[in-house]
Formats: structure tokens, C-alpha cells, sequence
């Protein structure tokens, strides 16, 4: 008995598409692996340039250089601010709202004698111990102020 139809040549449907499903495999594992999935912020931005202590360059003719602010931080969420030295601030809930509505104040008070609101540096101290939910509060307070430049000191 003779099977004819094992000699024929079979011809495939259509190209071999395992290469291509494995190059697209690849792709989608390196997109993966390198992109964000839209995560928050998870950390407190800084918008004022890096300083260091030491002799600089000339300075540039008609340079005023920027008014900067102060605050620290104690580790019990507890606020010491330049306008008020003897006394912290330690209530929470009015926390925001009152420092909120003084450094608003002290950009207006800076804007009376012309500086802009951009040269207006606010510098955040906290201390060792501090931990970033006591300063949270200070940071929203500051960027309900509309400072548009607050820093953060190292930890004393």
C-alpha cells in the first residue's frame, strides 16, 4: 500500500510568528520595568538652589541677593519662626492656617519694599529627630503661602 499523500509537499499558512511574539514580549517587559505607573510624589520638592559655604566668583552688577526665611522644626511637630523667637508654634490643627497667614504676610510684607515674591527663599530646619509628618504641615503652609522657592536644611 502506497500513501501518496506523505510525499506532497505541505506548505504553512502564513510566516512563523514565534520570533516576532518574543521580540513583543521583550518590549513590553523593558517598557515595564523602566516607565511609571503615574506614582505620586513621594517626597517633598526643594526648589532653591544647592549652596555651599566658601568664597564665590564677582557678582554680577545690580544683584540683590535673595531675602531669606527661616523656620524650624522640632521633632514634636512644634514651629519656631524669626518674627516670633521666643515661642513655637505646637497646635496642630491651627497649625497651616495661622503660618499660612503669616509667611502670606511676609511675602507682602517684601513685595511693599519691591522684592519679588520669586526672590523671596523660605529655608526649612528640622531637627535630628524630626520626622516628615511634623513637617508636612510647615510645607503645605509654605505652598498655600505662595513661596515659590522653600529649601530644606540639614537636620541639626
Amino acid at each position: 500500500m502506497k500513501i501518496s499523500g506523505a510525499k506532497q509537499v505541505h506548505y504553512e499558512s502564513g510566516p512563523n510568528m514565534t520570533p516576532l511574539v518574543d521580540v513583543v514580549m521583550v518590549i513590553l517587559i523593558f517598557l515595564m520595568l523602566a516607565g511609571s505607573f503615574g506614582s505620586g510624589e513621594k517626597y517633598m520638592v526643594g526648589s532653591t538652589q544647592l549652596k555651599s559655604k566658601g568664597a564665590g566668583g564677582p557678582t554680577p552688577p545690580n544683584w540683590v541677593p535673595p531675602v531669606t526665611v527661616e523656620i524650624s522644626v522640632n521633632d514634636k511637630g512644634g514651629v519656631r519662626v524669626p518674627w516670633q523667637p521666643a515661642a513655637a508654634i505646637t497646635d496642630n490643627d491651627q497649625l497651616t492656617e495661622s503660618l499660612s497667614r503669616q509667611l502670606s504676610q511676609v511675602v507682602a510684607q517684601n513685595a511693599g519694599v519691591g522684592v519679588r515674591a520669586a526672590d523671596v527663599e523660605l529655608i526649612l530646619k528640622p531637627d535630628a529627630s524630626t520626622e516628615w509628618d511634623k513637617l508636612a504641615p510647615v510645607y503645605a503652609a509654605a505652598l498655600r503661602a505662595k513661596f515659590e522657592k522653600i529649601g530644606f536644611a540639614p537636620a541639626r
